[in-house]
C-alpha cells in the first residue's frame, strides 16, 4: 500500500510531463510552419508582380522555390501538392488563364490557412520520392 503513495504521483507527474512536452513539440512545429508559410507567401510576389524587374522576379521565384523545399520538413502533402499545382499554372508557358492561376493560388492559401487552425503535428505523409521536384524558375 504505501508504494501505491509514491507510484500514483509519479505517473501523475510523468503524464503531466508527456502533455507539456507534446504540447511544446505543438508549439515549435506551428511556429516553424508559420514562419515558412510566411516566407512563402511573401515570395508568391515574384510570380504576379509586373512592376519587378526580370531579375527581382526570378530571385522571388528562386525564394519561392527554396521556401517550398524546405516544407517537405513538417509541411501537410496537401502543402505541397497545391504549390506545386500552382507552379504550374504559373508556368511561362502561358496556357493557364488567370482565372486558374488565381484559383491554384487560391487554394494554397486556404490550405494554408486551414493547416494552420488546425495546429496538427505532422505524423505521416503518403509522399514518395518521385514526388518531389528539382525546380528553377525562368
Amino acid at each position: 500500500m504505501d508504494y501505491l503513495k509514491l507510484l500514483i504521483p509519479l505517473v501523475v507527474a510523468l503524464l503531466a510531463w508527456l502533455g507539456n512536452e507534446w504540447r511544446k513539440r505543438q508549439w515549435e512545429e506551428y511556429q516553424r510552419k508559420e514562419v515558412r508559410y510566411q516566407e512563402l507567401i511573401k515570395a508568391l510576389k515574384g510570380f504576379y508582380l509586373s512592376a519587378w524587374s526580370p531579375d527581382e522576379s526570378k530571385i522571388m521565384k528562386n525564394h519561392f522555390i527554396d521556401q517550398l523545399n524546405l516544407c517537405w520538413m513538417y509541411c501537410p502533402d496537401e502543402i505541397i501538392f497545391k504549390a506545386y499545382a500552382f507552379i504550374d499554372t504559373a508556368h511561362t508557358s502561358g496556357t493557364c488563364s488567370d482565372e486558374e492561376k488565381e484559383l491554384a493560388l487560391g487554394e494554397l492559401i486556404l490550405a494554408i490557412r486551414k493547416d494552420l487552425i488546425s495546429k496538427k503535428v505532422l505524423s505521416n505523409t503518403q509522399l514518395k520520392s518521385e514526388d518531389f521536384r528539382i525546380l528553377t524558375s525562368t
